[in-house]
């Protein structure tokens, strides 16, 4: 630091003198511009760590006085989005869970109420079918007074695949689910949360949304619509009293992934390290909330972004072209 300082005085001597003595001077200058510009960065990461992932820890917390008695939970059924539901019960919240599996929703329904005391209903809905499902799902939300809606419900490609070879009822179908059931469910229940000025939506994307995902290009564009639309409505209403936050998970150990990384995930011992259990993951990014409008959920995902190793276009396309050198040789001695 004194060393630094010495720099700054001799450049600041230089300055006063009315001229740069030398090239040294030139190159000094720059040199303590990029050490500054780089200490600043790091300092304002670092509070942002701490004022997302360590902060919250301390932080007390009443859900359902904070945000509204009811939680509504899209794709619930398993994953990220079935632990959104059980944290926001810990937490005291009633839940409408929205998923297509009756028996299966049903179950999950009944266990949250033995487990934790909390009202639960359940509301049958495919997001694949597009715009004919709406009108039930607001008839089943009608009269409940919801802080926080949890936008989860999404699909993946069930292999790494050049675009154009997805069928176009797989393309409408990622569509609807991804982009098209957070869009409508907000614009559903956005309304009401204005009204009592108080609330929360949370709608999840990926770390694909931060740079384009070759070979798996329309999944990670239809992200980068999730997290745009997210951080424009939180714009919206930040003088509303709802808040908008996009949570953009790294790889957690979910169906989802095991499908994309299904030739790997034998070797667990690779992904372990980053990749949590989706409850683990999503205990932390719950806690996010109201901390952060924008964030990957988890702290070494954060790391990951930040230091660009989750969001590196030509690492993607690298990793992602072996996985399909690999499929195709299996494809070809079957």
């Amino acid at each position: 630091m004194a060393f630094v300082m010495n720099m700054v005085q001799d450049l600041l001597d230089s300055l006063n003198s009315g001229e740069l003595q030398s090239w040294k001077d030139i190159v000094l200058l720059a040199g303590v511009f990029c050490v500054s510009k780089v200490t600043l960065k790091t300092v304002c990461k670092l509070y942002t760590a701490v004022k997302v992932f360590v902060l919250p820890s301390f932080w007390p917390r009443n859900f359902p006085e904070e945000y509204g008695p009811w939680a509504v939970v899209t794709g619930c059924s398993k994953g990220i989005g079935l632990c959104y539901a059980h944290e926001l019960a810990k937490k005291g919240m009633n839940l409408v869970l929205i998923a297509r599996k009756v028996e299966l929703l049903n179950q999950i329904a009944e266990d949250i109420r033995t487990k934790y005391g909390v009202q639960v209903e359940v509301i049958i809905a495919d997001f694949g079918h597009g715009a004919t499902i709406y009108k039930d799902i607001e008839e089943g939300l009608a009269n409940k007074d919801i802080g926080i809606l949890v936008n989860n419900v999404g699909v993946a490609y069930d292999r790494i695949k050049y675009f154009h070879e997805e069928s176009e009822e797989k393309i409408w179908n990622m569509i609807n689910v991804n982009i098209g059931a957070m869009t409508l469910m907000t614009k559903m229940i956005l309304p009401k949360m204005e009204e009592k000025k108080k609330g929360a939506i949370i709608n999840v994307a990926s770390v694909a949304a931060f740079a384009p995902q070759p070979l798996v290009t329309m999944y990670s564009a239809t992200k980068a619509y999730v997290d745009f639309f997210s951080r424009g409505l939180s714009y919206e209403c930040s003088d509303k009293g709802i808040t908008v936050q996009c949570v953009c998970p790294g790889p957690v150990l979910t169906d989802m992934v095991k499908v994309i990384i299904k030739d790997e995930v034998n070797n667990l011992s690779v992904y372990t390290l980053f990749m949590p259990e989706a409850n683990t993951y999503t205990a932390q990014a719950m806690s996010t909330l109201g901390f952060s409008y924008q964030t990957t959920g988890y702290w070494k995902h954060g790391f990951l972004t930040q230091t660009g190793l989750l969001a590196m276009p030509a690492l993607s396309k690298a990793m992602n072209k072996e996985m399909m050198r690999k499929l195709l040789i299996k494809e070809k001695s079957a």
